[in-house]
């Protein structure tokens, strides 16, 4: 069962540890939209790292011999505040897909764009790069019309839900003054 509790920890993996989060850097177009990604899975946020590495090193933020090793995985504390909008998607079922597909795709659903826009923190599985191909034809209408109970559940089949890790979503300033810095450690000094 996913959750977000008082005093969680969440991990982010990336070419530099991030004590100061800064929306405006962020990406649009991901699974929960543009915001701030972590997980419970310290493993997942360091298989990230080689990924944000090889892309620093593609848009040049960073040199292009800079090592893997170096990347950050960073450790927040998450403080619980009652005044904060989430939502927790518990599986990946027709309206995660939906979703996941509509912040991909804004032309697609965007009643479920609206529904979750006023959402601080959004919560479940993970689209990762190896599920980007399957939602990629999702989207593309390659299951059907997407929509259709035909389309939903062939991508999600596809998908293989219980394989799949998860990711905390924090879309607005509110719910980003509630993550604490903890500290980071080297991609290269961390043993899993």
């Amino acid at each position: 069962m996913i959750k977000i509790y008082d005093g969680m920890l969440l991990y982010h993996g990336s070419y530099t540890d991030i004590p100061d989060i800064n929306l405006e850097k962020c990406m649009k177009g991901l699974d929960f939209g543009k915001g701030f990604y972590l997980t419970s899975s310290c493993e997942q946020a360091y298989s990230y790292v080689p990924l944000s590495v090889k892309k620093a090193r593609r848009l040049q933020i960073i040199a292009k011999n800079f090592a893997i090793e170096e990347g950050k995985v960073s450790v927040y504390k998450f403080h619980y505040d009652p005044n904060l909008l989430a939502h927790c998607f518990q599986d990946a079922n027709a309206e995660w897909l939906h979703f996941v597909s509509a912040n991909r795709d804004n032309t697609l659903f965007p009643k479920l764009l609206k529904k979750y826009s006023t959402a601080d923190i959004i919560v479940g599985k993970i689209a990762d790069d190896q599920t980007a191909r399957i939602l990629q034809q999702y989207i593309n209408a390659f299951f059907g019309i997407p929509g259709s109970p035909e389309a939903d559940s062939e991508a999600i089949k596809k998908l293989i839900p219980n394989r799949l890790k998860d990711q905390f979503c924090f879309r607005t300033e509110e719910a980003i003054k509630n993550l604490e810095f903890i500290g980071s450690e080297c991609y290269g000094d961390i043993k899993l």
